[in-house]
C-alpha cells in the first residue's frame, strides 16, 4: 500500500503543477514530491534491512516479489541516507511556505521579505547530514550524534506546529464562505499529507548511515519496523496511513477539479465570445441604423394621424410606447457596441463610499421607491475606474431588483449593498432574497448573450459585462445562490495600500 501511496504523491505533484502555475500549487507540489522522496528512501532502506513481518511486508510493498526487487537495487548507503534527508528536511520548508502564503496576519505580510530566514535551519541541517560532514562530526563522540538528532527532531516538530497553527488561524478568521471552503480543502490536504510525514519522519538518516553498525541508535527502534508488533498494532498502522491517504486524495482531487473546471469554463467562455464578437459589430451597426429610421418613421406617422384627427389619446399612447422601446433598444445597442469595441479602464484610487454613492444614484433613477440597504463597517480605498465599476455594481443591483420582482415579494423584498475585507481583497457584495438561480444556470450566467429572461428586452450581456470589467480591475466575480432563497454576488477587488 505504501508503495502505491508514493506513486500517488508523484502523480499529484505533476497534476498540481499542470493545473495551475502559481506559488500556491508549487508549494503543495513541493510537499508531495519531498514526501515521496522520503518515503521512497525509507522503502528501499526497510527492504535492505529486512527483519520485518509478512504483514508489514504486504503493507509496505503489496507483495514479497516487489520487496525483493527493491532490496537488490544498486544504491550506496550514503546515497540512500541523503535521499531520505533531502525529503525529510525540505518538506517542512514547503509546508511553512504554504502556510505563510495563505496567512493574512499583518505581522507576517509586513515581514514577507524576510521569508528567506526559514531556509537557514533546514539548509544547515542538510549540510550537517551530508555523509562526509556527518561522519566527521560524529567521530567526536556519540553525544554529538545524539545532539544532532534531537535538535533536528525539535525544529521539524516546531515548523510543523507553526504551519498548522497558521492555517487554522487563517481558516477561522475567514468570514466569506467562498474563501473558507477553498482553504478548508487545502487544510485537509496539507494536514493529511503532514500526518503521513509525521508518521514516518522519525526515520533519521543517521540510522541509514550506520546501517552496518551495532549502535545504541537501533535500541530506540522505529515503531513501524518492529517485528514484534501485535496484529492490532498492524491494523492501527494501516488504518492511520489509509485514512491520511484517502482524505488527502479526496481533498486534492476536489481542489484540482474545481480549479480545472474554472479554467476550462473560462477558456470555453472566451472562445464563445471571440467567435461572435466579429459579427456582432456589423450586426449592431445595421440594427442601429434601422432603429434610427424607425424613430423618423414614427414621428411622420404621428403627424399624419394628427392631421386626420383620429383618436389623439390612442395615437399618443402608441407613439410614446414606440418611442420608449426605440430609445431602450438604442441604449442597449450602444452599450453592447461599446463593450465589443473597447474594454479599457483607467484605474485611480477611489473610496468605496464614492463608488456606492454613484451606484445607488444610478439605481434610484430607475427604481426611486425600490428598497436598498447600504452597509459598510469602515472606509476603504480601491484602484478602480469609477464609471465602469459603478456600472458593474448598478447591473448587479438591477438584477437583484428584477429577481425580487420575479419572486413577487413586494415590500418583503430586500437588497443589501455591502463592503467587507477578505484576505487580499476588498469585497463588494450585492445580496437579494429573490427567486435565486439554479445550479445548472449558475454555470451559464456569465456566458455572453445567455439570459433566462425575456430576450426582447434583455441581451444577456449584463453579468458577462460585469465579469469582464471586474477582470480588468484584476479582481474576481463570484456568485452563491439557492432557488427560492436569493443570491449573493461578490466583486472581489485587490486591496489598495496607500
Amino acid at each position: 500500500m505504501l508503495i502505491v501511496f508514493v506513486l500517488f504523491l508523484v502523480v499529484v505533484s505533476i497534476l498540481l503543477l499542470i493545473s495551475s502555475r502559481s506559488k500556491e500549487t508549487f508549494y503543495l507540489a513541493g510537499m508531495c514530491f519531498c514526501l515521496a522522496i522520503m518515503l521512497a528512501g525509507i522503502l528501499i532502506f526497510i527492504a535492505k534491512k529486512g527483519g520485518i513481518s509478512k504483514e508489514l511486508t504486504q503493507f509496505f510493498y503489496l507483495s514479497i516479489a516487489n520487496k525483493t526487487k527493491i532490496q537488490y537495487m544498486l544504491i550506496l548507503v550514503d546515497q540512500l541516507g541523503y535521499i531520505i534527508a533531502i525529503g525529510r528536511y525540505l518538506f517542512p520548508i514547503f509546508l511553512v511556505l504554504a502556510a505563510l502564503n495563505y496567512s493574512m496576519l499583518p505581522m507576517i505580510r509586513n515581514n514577507y521579505k524576510r521569508i528567506w530566514l526559514i531556509f537557514i535551519i533546514p539548509i544547515c541541517t542538510l549540510i550537517v547530514y551530508y555523509p562526509k560532514v556527518f561522519r566527521m562530526l560524529i567521530s567526536y563522540g556519540s553525544k554529538v550524534q545524539t545532539i544532532i538528532i534531537t535538535i533536528t527532531n525539535y525544529w521539524i516538530v516546531l515548523y510543523v506546529a507553526i504551519s498548522i497553527l497558521l492555517l487554522l488561524i487563517e481558516t477561522c478568521s475567514i468570514s466569506m464562505w467562498y474563501f473558507r471552503k477553498r482553504l478548508i480543502l487545502i487544510d485537509i490536504f496539507i494536514i493529511s499529507i503532514t500526518g503521513v510525514y509525521l508518521f514516518y519522519m522519525w526515520q533519521d538518516p543517521a540510522q541509514v548511515y550506520k546501517f552496518y553498525a551495532d549502535d545504541y541508535i537501533w535500541k530506540q527502534g522505529i515503531y513501524y519496523m518492529r517485528a514484534t508488533l501485535s496484529i492490532p498494532a498492524y491494523i492501527v498502522i494501516m488504518i492511520a496511513s489509509l485514512i491520511c491517504a484517502i482524505v488527502g486524495i479526496a481533498s486534492v482531487t476536489i481542489y484540482t477539479r474545481v480549479s480545472f473546471e474554472a479554467s476550462r469554463e473560462e477558456i470555453i467562455r472566451s472562445r464563445k465570445f471571440n467567435t461572435i464578437s466579429a459579427g456582432t459589430s456589423v450586426f449592431i451597426h445595421s440594427i442601429k441604423n434601422q432603429l434610427l429610421a424607425n424613430r423618423v418613421i414614427y414621428k411622420r406617422i404621428g403627424s399624419i394621424y394628427q392631421e386626420d384627427e383620429p383618436d389623439a389619446d390612442k395615437i399618443k399612447e402608441y407613439t410614446e410606447t414606440l418611442h420608449i422601446n426605440n430609445e431602450f433598444m438604442l441604449s442597449r445597442m450602444n452599450e453592447l457596441y461599446r463593450f465589443v469595441k473597447t474594454n479599457s479602464v483607467h484605474l485611480i484610487p477611489v473610496s468605496i463610499n464614492e463608488l456606492f454613492e454613484h451606484s445607488v444614484e444610478m439605481y434610484r433613477r430607475k427604481y426611486p421607491e425600490g428598497h436598498l440597504e447600504v452597509q459598510y463597517s469602515q472606509e476603504a480605498m480601491v484602484l478602480a475606474d469609477i464609471n465602469h465599476i459603478c456600472e458593474a455594481i448598478y447591473n448587479l443591483l438591477i438584477n437583484a431588483k428584477e429577481a425580487i420582482n420575479d419572486a413577487n415579494k413586494g415590500e418583503e423584498g430586500k437588497i443589501i449593498l455591502s463592503c467587507n475585507n477578505a484576505r487580499l481583497y476588498t469585497v463588494i457584495e450585492v445580496t437579494d432574497n429573490g427567486v435565486g438561480i439554479s445550479k445548472s444556470n449558475l454555470k451559464r450566467i456569465y456566458d455572453p448573450f445567455y439570459s433566462s429572461k425575456n430576450s426582447n428586452f434583455n441581451w444577456g450581456m449584463g453579468l458577462h459585462y460585469v465579469r469582464e470589467i471586474v477582470k480588468e480591475h484584476f479582481g474576481m466575480l463570484r456568485c452563491e445562490s439557492k432557488i427560492g432563497e436569493g443570491s449573493h454576488f461578490y466583486i472581489l477587488l485587490p486591496k489598495y495600500k496607500e
